[in-house]
């Protein structure tokens, strides 16, 4: 081809017609530049598929890794709100000056638990090198960006607003409880039945005490604080503070995990219609 249009030129030069030579020089450039043009929107478009179908896998990923982080969430918001229900249990007993009663072991046990996320973040982490903007959904990328980045930051220690219960409580029982040794008690608490992205956890049910084989014997545990002076503690207005502030820590805590739930099973669905 490039021997063909130098013998046009040569043939233009020899015939001395320099304005038919400027017309062919000026038509070979526009042929060159449209063939230019065309290599690069066939590029272009090599390069807009490959990264659709990138987006169609980082979605996927993006599904999967967000299902695994929603298992752990309902794990922890399960126990949050169990300690929620004690927290409560406690005021009411105290308010109403009720006698002790041994199963308030267990609840003295859940008012101190506290619970934080640790979320896997590998895929969301290779759409960033990627680029957000390989995420064609507006909705899925703001939705996915504000749960890694805002709601999942907050739901880590690191980042809570708020003092982490057990060690709130830590100095105070100390000085005030004893651990639980009765195995005769019972409690047991339930993980319900949830689902995301077509995904279903089934209701899980946790007993206490109970028991694991280790090199062959069978060690048993449970769990429970006991007060060692229960009509003391009814009355000791640090421990009615105590249970004031943490009522606040705990509230915002579940707030924040029931804002991260709704968002994690909003982007499972639209990432299922995409």
């Amino acid at each position: 081809m490039i021997k063909f249009f130098r013998k046009i030129r040569q043939n233009i030069l020899s015939e001395g017609k320099t304005g038919k030579y400027i017309k062919y020089a000026i038509g070979e450039i526009v042929l060159v530049m449209i063939g230019i043009l065309l290599a690069l929107q066939v590029n272009n478009w090599n390069e807009g598929q490959k990264r659709l179908k990138q987006e169609t896998i980082l979605l996927g990923q993006l599904k999967e890794e967000i299902i695994n982080n929603y298992d752990d969430l309902i794990s922890d918001l399960t126990v949050l709100k169990q300690a929620e229900i004690s927290h409560f249990k406690i005021i009411d007993w105290i308010e109403q000056d009720l006698p002790y009663n041994d199963s308030l072991c267990f609840d003295f046990y859940w008012l101190k638990i506290d619970e934080y996320m640790y979320p896997i973040t590998a895929v969301y982490d290779k759409i960033r090198e990627e680029g957000l903007d390989i995420i064609r959904n507006d909705t899925i990328r703001v939705l996915t960006q504000s749960l890694y980045e805002s709601l999942f930051p907050r739901l880590r220690q690191a980042g809570s607003f708020y003092p982490d219960i057990s060690e709130y409580l830590g100095p105070y029982y100390l000085d005030n409880f004893r651990v639980n040794t009765d195995y005769n008690l019972k409690f047991s608490y339930i993980t319900k039945k949830d689902s995301i992205g077509g995904i279903i956890f089934n209701e899980e049910v946790s007993h206490y005490p109970g028991s694991f084989n280790l090199n062959g014997i069978e060690r048993k545990y449970t769990v429970g604080f006991v007060p060692f002076d229960y009509a003391m503690l009814k009355k000791d207005p640090k421990f009615r503070m105590q249970l004031n502030e943490i009522e606040e820590f705990r509230d915002h805590k579940i707030s924040r995990y029931s804002t991260a739930k709704r968002v994690m099973k909003w982007i499972a669905d639209l990432i299922e219609i995409e």
